[in-house]
C-alpha cells in the first residue's frame, strides 16, 4: 500500500484563506489526510472549516487559543501518517512541485526532504527560497545539510519548506516549543538530527505574508524577542548536549548568535532593560567560533557577535 501523507494545517482566524488553502490540497491525488486544528478562532474560521468536516474531506480539531506550536503539536499526536508536513491556514501548495517532492521522498532514503518556497509579500513583492543549485537531487547527512545551506544563505527556517517521515520525528521526540520563531528551532534541530536529507529544486508552496499574520503584527515586540531569546537558549542548550561536525557547529553557533542579537535589538529600540543573558553562554559561543577553522563561518559568527556587543553598549 501506497504511504499516507498527513497535511497538519494550524488555523486560527483565518476565514478570509482556509477555504483557499483546503482547496489547494483536496486537488492531491495521493493518499492523504488533512488535519486541521482550529487555535481558539474568533472569526468564522471554524464554522468554514467544519463543512469540509462534515463530508469527511478533513479531519477538524479544537483547542483553546494556545498558539500554532501547540496546534501542531495536537495534530502530531492525532496523525497517521507515514509522512508528515505542515501548511499554514493563509497559505496553499503548488500542485505539481508538491507531487513531485513528496513522490521523490516517498521513495528516497531520506528522512526529511527540503523543497522551494514562494514568499508573496503584502506589497505583492515576490521572493523565492530554495538551496543552492548544486544541493538538488542528492542526499545529505542531516548535519552535512545544515552546514552547507548556512554557507550558502539558503537554509529556510520555514517548517513548510520540508517533509517529514514520522518515524524520524517519533525517533527524535520533535514537539514545538514557544509561540514566535518555533520554525528556528525545529528547522535546526531537524536537520542537524536526520541521518540523511533530500534535498529538491520542487516549488512546492506559497507562503503569504499577510499584513494581518501573527508574525507581521508582532515584528518588534517584547513577545517577540522573549521567544527570539528563548530559541536562541534551547539552541544552544541542544549544541551543548549533541555531538556535531565542526562546521555545523559553528554555523550553528552563528545562527543562535544572529538570533539573539535580534532579540537584544528589539529590547534596547524599546526601551526594555529587564532581560537577562548568560555571559557563560556567549563566552562559549564566542570560544566555539574562534576555534573554528572554517574561516568563512567565522567572519560571519564574529559579526553577529559584534552586533550583539554593539547593541548592548548603546544601552542608555
Amino acid at each position: 500500500m501506497k504511504a499516507l501523507l498527513s497535511i497538519i494545517i494550524p488555523m486560527y482566524n483565518s476565514e478570509r484563506y482556509i477555504v483557499r488553502c483546503i482547496e489547494s490540497l483536496r486537488r492531491l491525488k495521493i493518499r492523504k489526510e488533512v488535519i486541521v486544528v482550529d487555535d481558539g478562532s474568533s472569526d468564522g474560521s471554524y464554522d468554514i472549516a467544519r463543512k469540509f468536516a462534515s463530508n469527511g474531506e478533513i479531519k477538524l480539531f479544537h483547542q483553546e487559543n494556545k498558539g500554532v506550536s501547540e496546534a501542531r503539536n495536537l495534530g502530531l499526536d492525532r496523525c497517521s501518517g507515514d509522512v508528515v508536513v505542515f501548511v499554514d491556514s493563509d497559505d496553499f501548495i503548488i500542485g505539481e512541485g508538491f507531487l513531485s517532492m513528496y513522490n521523490n521522498f516517498t521513495l528516497s532514503k531520506a528522512e526529511m526532504v527540503m523543497g522551494g518556497v514562494r514568499i508573496k509579500f503584502a506589497d505583492q513583492h515576490i521572493e523565492v527560497r530554495m538551496a543552492y543549485g548544486e544541493m538538488a537531487g542528492r542526499l545529505w547527512k542531516g548535519d552535512d545539510c545544515f552546514a552547507k545551506l548556512m554557507h550558502t544563505n539558503t537554509f529556510t527556517p520555514l517548517v513548510f519548506c520540508y517533509m517529514f517521515k514520522k518515524s524520524f520525528l517519533d525517533r527524535v521526540k520533535l514537539r514545538f516549543q514557544h509561540r514566535m520563531s518555533e520554525d528556528d528551532l525545529w528547522t535546526s534541530i531537524a536537520m542537524c538530527e536526520a541521518q540523511n536529507v533530500l534535498v529538491t529544486d520542487d516549488l512546492h508552496y506559497v507562503y503569504c505574508k499577510n499584513s494581518d499574520s501573527i508574525t507581521s503584527t508582532n515584528v518588534s515586540t517584547i513577545f517577540r524577542a522573549d521567544n527570539h531569546l528563548a530559541v536562541a537558549n534551547d539552541l544552544y542548550d541542544y549544541l551543548r548536549n549533541h555531538t556535531l561536525s565542526e562546521n555545523a557547529e559553528v554555523w550553528l553557533c552563528c545562527k543562535i548568535l544572529y538570533i539573539a542579537s535580534i532579540a537584544v535589538k528589539i529590547y534596547i529600540e524599546s526601551d526594555y532593560y529587564t532581560f537577562s543573558l548568560s555571559i557563560d553562554m556567549f563566552q562559549d559561543l564566542f570560544r566555539r567560533v574562534l576555534q573554528s577553522s572554517n574561516e568563512y563561518a567565522k567572519k560571519v559568527g564574529l559579526m553577529f557577535g559584534k552586533r550583539l556587543l554593539d547593541t548592548i553598549k548603546s544601552m542608555k
